[in-house]
């Protein structure tokens, strides 16, 4: 990329001094940096120059990025272009270099069509927050999201602590007795983690829960899983960590991985990010090496060297596909806002997102809407999909 050209046009452009052709070829290096790095520091140094202070203003870099959103709406208004590839470049870097904080002015769109409401909303969407749900062994909850800080249970000689951090810890004593058993679980629009009693380590993503030990005894460690969990696997060559979801289980020893169970996804998936597991279900088994993923259906397939970055990226509060399709995209949004989605018409169409998990719906959807082929209606908590 040609940082000083990049900057050249960005200054131009705050300027209002950028033509057609300029605003063409200011898109073009934007979508052009795949690896988002030459463009999030030729931006950060180009907005920090003298001649850029006006945009660190919050509400002047609220105007600089949706101008470019805008203008590139009008160049190409129809066509379906790598657009959002840039759209997804350009808002990681605004949010990252505390230049934009620009969701925290939501912008009310002002074009027909583009993420309307119809009728009148009593509650607005909300993004979803750490909060889970305790089953003890005796059938009474605990709602974490409320409990505060401290022991919220004793289970056998174990002490389930809740942090007030979206965090619950399970600290065993000494191991007598029965092995009672819990189930965190998080509602759509939760998040939650729990560290278990040897350690290990669960980040619970939306409408996800996983039934655990007190303790672990015997000669393997095991746990249930519903939803989507990333799990982080203490060491113990003595001891198996197994995760049972339906006729499918997980073995491991030690290593990082993630599970993709949900009911509504087409295919029950394990991708593993660092040592060694095995995947079996209905009499057949796989080994994974890092950088795979297992999906289980009929069969068991092994992907190659899938995106472990976009598949872990809520962890990190945030959403990222990399041409996913809009039914994709859409169940993760209905999780983690808890809206009902609905499409009237088939999108074809994919679409790339790198963008915080605290943008406001509207503009989430106002982002997709600009990449083309798609228009929102927001009623209540439900949207409505249909082609643009």
């Amino acid at each position: 990329m040609d940082n000083a050209r990049l900057k050249t046009l960005l200054q131009r452009y705050l300027k209002n001094d950028l033509s057609a052709g300029e605003l063409q070829e200011l898109l073009e290096l934007m979508r052009g940096d795949a690896s988002y790095g030459h463009l999030q520091q030729a931006i950060e140094q180009a907005l920090t120059e003298n001649s850029f202070a006006g945009a660190a203003d919050k509400s002047r870099a609220d105007v600089v990025f949706r101008g470019i959103m805008e203008k590139a709406a009008e160049v190409a208004p129809r066509k379906r272009i790598s657009l959002y590839h840039m759209a997804a470049a350009a808002a990681v870097i605004l949010v990252a270099g505390a230049l934009s904080l620009l969701f925290l002015h939501p912008f009310q769109p002002e074009k027909p069509g583009m993420a309307h409401s119809s009728g009148n909303t009593k509650k607005a969407v909300s993004p979803g927050t750490n909060k889970a749900l305790l089953t003890l062994a005796d059938g009474s909850t605990v709602v974490l999201d409320s409990a505060g800080s401290g022991t919220v249970a004793q289970q056998g000689n174990t002490r389930v602590l809740n942090l007030g951090t979206g965090r619950l810890v399970y600290t065993p004593g000494q191991t007598t007795g029965s092995i009672v058993y819990n189930t965190i679980s998080t509602p759509r629009g939760g998040q939650f983690q729990v560290v278990l009693p040897d350690g290990s380590k669960v980040w619970l993503n939306a409408a996800s829960s996983v039934r655990i030990p007190s303790a672990f005894t015997g000669h393997e460690r095991q746990v249930e899983l519903t939803g989507e969990a990333y799990f982080e696997i203490a060491h113990n060559k003595e001891k198996p960590f197994r995760v049972i979801v339906g006729e499918t289980e997980v073995k491991v020893l030690g290593t990082h991985f993630i599970i993709n169970a949900y009911a509504n996804e087409p295919v029950l998936s394990t991708t593993l990010l660092e040592g060694r597991v095995t995947v079996r279900s209905k009499g057949k088994e796989v080994a994974l090496i890092p950088g795979q993923q297992a999906r289980v259906k009929e069969g068991i397939k092994v992907l190659e060297q899938v995106d472990t970055e976009a598949l872990t990226a809520w962890m990190n509060g945030r959403f990222s596909f990399n041409n996913a399709g809009l039914d994709v995209i859409m169940r993760q949004i209905g999780r983690w806002y808890d809206v009902e989605v609905r499409f009237n018409s088939t999108i074809t169409d994919t679409y790339s997102v790198d963008i915080s998990r605290q943008v406001p719906l509207p503009e989430l959807l106002r982002f997709l809407e600009l990449s083309g082929g798609v228009r929102f209606t927001m009623n209540g908590n439900k949207i409505v999909v249909d082609k643009n």
